[in-house]
């Protein structure tokens, strides 16, 4: 690769990193009728949606295998979902052991608007992703996972 081809690559990054930050900032314009999307991790979110899709199962231990994330992560972001009125916990008749999670109202809420919100990104990356051949999709993917372990192993303000 030449160098413009490198500093054309470079300018296309910045400007992609510029235009998705423009766009998390307007997501915090989203929001339920009680509670603002902005306010949530995305570890919370997921949460949400595990527990809307999954109520019967929706304990400490299930959310950790499905989120690959620790209990006590689990346990901290739970904790915050109930202090925000999101989520209840409740143990089972004949399980005293294990607490479970339910929505709330306001968590239902929060769940069908995350649902949507992610029904239309994935069909907003079906459409982009279709646009490229079988070996420019194995180039972008190549791309994405060097950037993501460059990203994983990088702290840029070292």
């Amino acid at each position: 690769m030449d160098l413009k081809q490198k500093q054309l690559a470079l300018k296309v990054i910045e400007e992609f990193i510029v235009q998705r930050e423009e766009k998390m900032n307007k997501r915090k314009s989203i929001t339920t009728a009680e509670y603002p999307i902005s306010e949530l991790t995305l570890t919370q979110l997921h949460i949400i949606a595990l527990i809307k899709e999954h109520s019967s199962e929706a304990n400490n231990t299930f959310l950790s295998i499905q989120l690959s994330i620790s209990k006590p992560a689990v346990t901290k972001a739970v904790n915050q979902l109930m202090k925000k009125g999101l989520i209840l916990s409740e143990k089972k008749e004949g399980n005293q052991k294990s607490v479970y999670y339910y929505l709330t109202q306001s968590g239902e809420q929060l769940a069908s608007v995350h649902r949507e919100i992610h029904r239309k990104v994935i069909e907003r990356y079906e459409e982009l992703l279709n646009k490229f051949t079988e070996d420019e999709l194995s180039v972008i993917i190549r791309f994405m996972s060097e950037w993501t372990n460059q990203i994983k192993k990088t702290d840029l303000v070292e």
